[in-house]
Order: C-alpha cells, then sequence, then structure tokens
C-alpha cells in the first residue's frame, strides 16, 4: 500500500465478558488484551485492520450469548461485545479500499471478537464485512449501518418479490416504527417506493412522521394489527402487500395478517425474544394448517446475514439523503456498560451509539 502504515500498539482496549449468566451486559469489563493480528497469510482475502470511530449497540449482541448451549459455540469467552461499527482503515488486502478510508463495519454473530475494541480485524468472509462510507455521511451514522441498516433492507427486499408490484402500488405495515430497526425501516421502504403505515406509541407518533411514515397507528389505543383488519374489512383501506413486525412473535397478530394482508402478501417476524409465549406463537404459526384454523398469510423468519453488498445500498442511500437514522443517545467509549442497560430498557427512539477516543481525532470523521 502506498499509504504508511502508523506505528501501532501492542496492547488495545476492549469490553469483555467472561460469563453470560443473567445478561451478558451486567459481566462486561475493560481490559487490555493484545493488538490483533493482522497477517495477511492466514486471513480470507478482502479482510481489513480497522481502527474503530464508533459502535452501536444491539440486542442480539449480548443475548445470543445467553442462549443455552448454542451461545457457547457462537461466542466462545471471554468475548468481546459488539457487532457493529465504523472506522478508519490500517491495513486491507481488500482492492477497493485503502488505508485512511471511512468504512462502516460488521463482524457476524459467529465471529468471537466483537467491536467495542480500539482496533479490530474485519475478516472478508461470511464472518464480516468493511464498506466504503460515502461523502457526507458521519461515523455515527456508519455505525448503524451493518445491523439494522441491512436487516431493514433484508426483511422488504429479500423477504417479497418486490417485481409483483412494479406498475403498482406498495403497501407495508411495520409493526414497531419507533425503535432502532423501525425508524430504518420506515425509510427503506420509503426509499422501494412503498406506503408505509407505521405502530409506535403516541409520544413518538412524529418521529416515525418525520421519517415518512404516511400513516402511524398508537399502540396504546389499540392493537395496530387488530385495527388494521377492521379498516381492510369495511374497505376504508387496500390491503397491504407486506407486515414486517419488530415487537415480538405473536399468533394473535399473525392471524389478524388474514384480513389486512392482500393474498400473496407476506408477513415477517424480525426477532425472537425467546420467552415461552413467543416460542409457543412460532410454533403454533408454523405447525398449525390453515385447514385447521391456522394463518393464510406466508410467515417468513428474518435469519439476518452480514452483507456487503446490502450495507452498501444503505449507505448509498444515506449518501443520497435518503436515509438519516435518529440517534436516541451518543455514550463514551467508558460507558458502555450504560448503552447496553439503556438498550435493554426497550424505550430507545432510534439508535444508541457509542463514542470511540479515536472519534475525537478525527474531528471530520
Amino acid at each position: 500500500m502506498a499509504a504508511q502504515t502508523p506505528e501501532l500498539p501492542s496492547t488495545i482496549k476492549a469490553w469483555r465478558f467472561h460469563t453470560a449468566a443473567h445478561g451478558a451486559h451486567k459481566h462486561l469489563q475493560l481490559e487490555d488484551i493484545p493488538m490483533p493480528e493482522f497477517n495477511e497469510k492466514r486471513l480470507p482475502p478482502n479482510s481489513s485492520l480497522i481502527k474503530v470511530l464508533a459502535a452501536t449497540v444491539n440486542p442480539i449482541d449480548v443475548k445470543m450469548a445467553g442462549i443455552p448451549i448454542i451461545g457457547r459455540f457462537t461466542q466462545p469467552m471471554p468475548a468481546v461485545v459488539g457487532r457493529d461499527a465504523s472506522g478508519i482503515v490500517v491495513k486491507t488486502t481488500d482492492p477497493s479500499l485503502r488505508a485512511g478510508q471511512l468504512v462502516a463495519c460488521r463482524l457476524s454473530e459467529n465471529q468471537a471478537p466483537g467491536v467495542m475494541a480500539e482496533y479490530i480485524v474485519v475478516p472478508g468472509n461470511d464472518k464480516g464485512a468493511a464498506a466504503a462510507v460515502p461523502a457526507g455521511v458521519s461515523a455515527v451514522q456508519a455505525a448503524t449501518v451493518g445491523t439494522t441498516g441491512a436487516t431493514a433492507l433484508q426483511a422488504i427486499a429479500r423477504r417479497y418479490d418486490l417485481g409483483k408490484l412494479d406498475g403498482g402500488p406498495r403497501r407495508i405495515f411495520i409493526n414497531g416504527g419507533s425503535g432502532g430497526t423501525g425508524t430504518y425501516q420506515i425509510q427503506v421502504a420509503k426509499a422501494l417506493g412503498f406506503h408505509v403505515t407505521a405502530s409506535c406509541s403516541g409520544a413518538n407518533a412524529q418521529l416515525c412522521r418525520d421519517l415518512g411514515a404516511d400513516e402511524v397507528l398508537d399502540y396504546k389505543q389499540a392493537e395496530p394489527a387488530r385495527a388494521l383488519a377492521e379498516q381492510v374489512r369495511a374497505g376504508s383501506q387496500p390491503a397491504y402487500d407486506l407486515a414486517v413486525d419488530n415487537v415480538g412473535i405473536s399468533w394473535e397478530r399473525y392471524r389478524a395478517a388474514d384480513e389486512f394482508l392482500a393474498p400473496g402478501g407476506v408477513y415477517v417476524q424480525v426477532g425472537i425474544g425467546f420467552r415461552w409465549a413467543e416460542l409457543r406463537s412460532a410454533l403454533r404459526i408454523n405447525c398449525w394448517p390453515s385447514w385447521l384454523g391456522g394463518g393464510r398469510r406466508a410467515w417468513s423468519f428474518l435469519s439476518m446475514r452480514t452483507d456487503r453488498a446490502d450495507m452498501e445500498r444503505v449507505l448509498g442511500w444515506m449518501g443520497e439523503g435518503k436515509v438519516k437514522v435518529p440517534i436516541d443517545r451518543e455514550f463514551e467509549f467508558g460507558e458502555v456498560p450504560q448503552a447496553y442497560e439503556t438498550l435493554l430498557a426497550g424505550r430507545a427512539r432510534g439508535k444508541i451509539v457509542v463514542r470511540f477516543p479515536a472519534l475525537e481525532e478525527n474531528a471530520t470523521a
């Protein structure tokens, strides 16, 4: 590479947990760990060493490790927490990137070291992705793309054949529009040409409208799925083509989709809470045939995957001004446990971001 590589430290600061008992976020410790090795011969092609500027927190960061048996295999401990970040390329074998470039990056759930460390290695395979950030997009905004941005796109574009709607209206219902994923989905859906109805509390209704929602339903006034079913049944609303549920698996909501989703429509479920009620609903949805009273609309559970192309598409919309994620709160690097506590309280409007010391050194990022 033409750019001279700066002298790198032998140790770095990182947030790790050694146990996930009763919640990995309760066991986070700021520790000194060895500088990650960037050995071009041992790493997959298109790998990069990144100096982290900002990171965002997601429930999956700490919930995956707590799943019995599965958690041990996906995140051997001690584990660095976090999946999504932005930073400056220090070294890379990716010909599309260069040293000194700002990138958004994601490390997959099956990649043990996470992003809450001063330096990270992003492998160039299914365990990670780094995408160049367009001019005008900040490091804070870019840090939110890897999981929630890509999830929003995959929930819509990869779960519904948009070609079926060419030349006609597209209608989507987003259940849970004011959270980190929902705020992305509203904007992505608008960029894809959908008429958007979103649910949230009355206090967050204006936020959803400002992001582009055409209609907003207050879930405190009435169950949104049931309200939509009544409207479509009465003929006051056309049927919807797609429903995306960010709130949790519910048999009752899914059954209401029989009336508010058009034939051929799809009900997409984003995430699962691993509570008995949700697991029971998931089992019922998947195993109860329609001729015995089960649902008549397709149900799809979104298993999000790390995808550089999806990240690049969302970043492109950011560069064009079509997507800008509301930031609920920013924490300093020394406040990572508080960031997760705030996230898991479940009342964030948009995304929660952690600012790293290096961000202040790169004021233009």
